[in-house]
């Protein structure tokens, strides 16, 4: 003979992060599911949201500026908009400016985003990157993937030199 069984639930009410898009909290609490690794790409998300993204067209290139605290995500998001203003302001030489960004990235970051650089081959673009030497991985890794995809790019540590080899 079977003893009969009774079901115990088990169920503390979650604390949500202060930065979780509004209406996010009741939505979960109603269906009673936390998906955590959707919260956290929501807060994270809502983190780092303050990069700010300056394109100026110079007479022989389009200058895009990042400042602020950027992932290397929503950079590498940014690309093809950038490519685009490219295209629409008929330049083929661009210079990626990070000297005013703040921005922190693995070896696997780095490698994602020489990746997502391609993206500038297909637009027949010359890039120039500068960012301050702290920024630059001294093995060039961003750099080397970039040119093994065929992305015509180099990276420097002043505005001016850049210059100087988007001119040549």
């Amino acid at each position: 003979m079977r003893l009969p069984t009774r079901r115990v639930e088990t169920f503390q009410p979650r604390q949500f992060h202060p930065c979780a898009p509004s209406g996010m909290a009741n939505k979960l609490q109603a269906s009673n599911i936390i998906h955590k690794k959707d919260l956290r790409w929501s807060v994270r998300k809502g983190v780092k949201m303050s990069v700010r993204l300056q394109i100026e067209e110079a007479p022989d290139y389009l200058a895009a500026r990042f400042i602020g605290a950027v992932t290397i995500e929503e950079v590498a998001h940014r690309f093809e908009v950038i490519a685009e203003q490219c295209k629409r302001a008929n330049k083929n030489k661009l210079l990626l400016d990070f000297t005013e960004a703040h921005i922190e990235g693995s070896l696997a970051d780095r490698y994602f985003l020489g990746e997502q650089a391609l993206i500038f081959a297909r637009y027949g673009l010359k890039v120039a990157g500068v960012g301050r030497p702290e920024q630059l991985d001294p093995q060039k890794l961003a750099e080397m993937v970039a040119q093994n995809r065929w992305v015509n790019l180099c990276g420097f540590t002043n505005v001016e030199d850049a210059e100087k080899w988007l001119s040549e």
